[in-house]
């Protein structure tokens, strides 16, 4: 046995010494023993005496791996564990890793992590994934919990709103004010020409409208890039006049291959495009990775929508 030959060989003589070495090795981690113990069923063939002591040996076998020797420590186990249970998943994964034994260091833990990546938790009670630099992940709240980001009540999400729904139909039975067009020579095409840009690029590149109102007379014409490595569309500050009014009051933390995490505030956008049309929550930057492009596409807008190279 592995655990018996790393002994010394004076060790190796002593039956005491051997039996806790070997007992170490086939040792399990708390969490391994809490699982075990709180999962542990009554078999048809046993009798309720044999499952009393195997729930017995399975909750001893938890306290020593835990180092609970006393009354205080006991408390700190049950209150610790049940803290754990109002947690979200990924946070009680974190606290496992920082190996907490105390209720108020594990409290702590978790607040510095919602700080950490406070795209995940939005204002409302909703779980969610970890973020990622251009790769945050949506909230999983209750759907009766989730805000919409067009008329922003709660109980729907922008796919189901009416009010939006309405002022669709009723735009297209009226007449538009004003629609601001992009010349066929100073398109995609010619842009592409005079900057020279990476081949790879073209085919992921578009024209796009974005306006903080939806209002034709608002809209303003951008150069677009299809990023299916996004999980959180950016768009450049200096295109629209962002605002409070505007804001959706949280940020959205993204990470990218320098592997950093940075902070920008999110806001309402109304993007037409011919991936994807309707009012999203887009992060602001200063500055995008390539020159000339005004809003990175990701796959929380456009899905799994690219547009095809003929």
């Amino acid at each position: 046995m592995d655990a018996m030959a790393a002994l010394p060989v004076k060790d190796s003589l002593d039956y005491e010494t051997v039996k806790t070495a070997i007992l170490h090795a086939y040792e399990l981690v708390p969490e391994a023993y809490r699982q075990k113990f709180r999962g542990h069923k009554k078999t048809p063939t046993q009798t309720y005496v044999e499952f009393a002591r195997e729930k017995g040996t399975l909750f001893d076998k938890w306290c020593a791996t835990c180092k609970v020797n006393d009354v205080n420590a006991w408390r700190e186990l049950i209150l610790l564990e049940d803290f754990k249970n109002c947690l979200s998943e990924r946070i009680v994964v974190y606290l496992n890793e920082q190996k907490v034994s105390t209720l108020s260091a594990a409290a702590v833990l978790a607040d510095e992590y919602v700080l950490t990546h406070k795209s995940v938790f939005p204002p409302v009670s909703a779980v969610s994934r970890p973020p990622s630099p251009l790769r945050p992940s949506k909230p999983r709240g209750l759907k009766e919990e989730r805000e919409c980001y067009y008329c922003h009540q709660v109980g729907h999400v922008i796919a189901n709103c009416l009010t939006l729904k309405r002022r669709e139909q009723s735009s297209r039975s009226v007449q538009p004010k004003g629609v601001g067009l992009i010349k066929a020579d100073r398109g995609v095409n010619t842009y592409l020409s005079d900057q020279k840009l990476d081949d790879c690029f073209k085919p992921f590149m578009f024209d796009a409208f974005v306006s903080l109102t939806g209002e034709s007379a608002d809209k303003r014409p951008i150069c677009a890039l299809r990023d299916t490595a996004c999980s959180q569309s950016v768009i450049l500050s200096s295109v629209l006049p962002f605002s409070d009014s505007s804001a959706c009051h949280y940020s959205s933390v993204l990470r990218g291959v320098e592997m950093g995490y940075v902070p920008r505030p999110v806001h309402r956008v109304h993007i037409q495009s011919s991936l994807a049309t309707g009012f999203f929550p887009v992060a602001v930057c200063t500055e995008l990775p390539i020159p000339g492009i005004m809003l990175l596409m990701g796959n929380d807008i456009a899905g799994g929508k690219v547009t095809p190279t003929l």
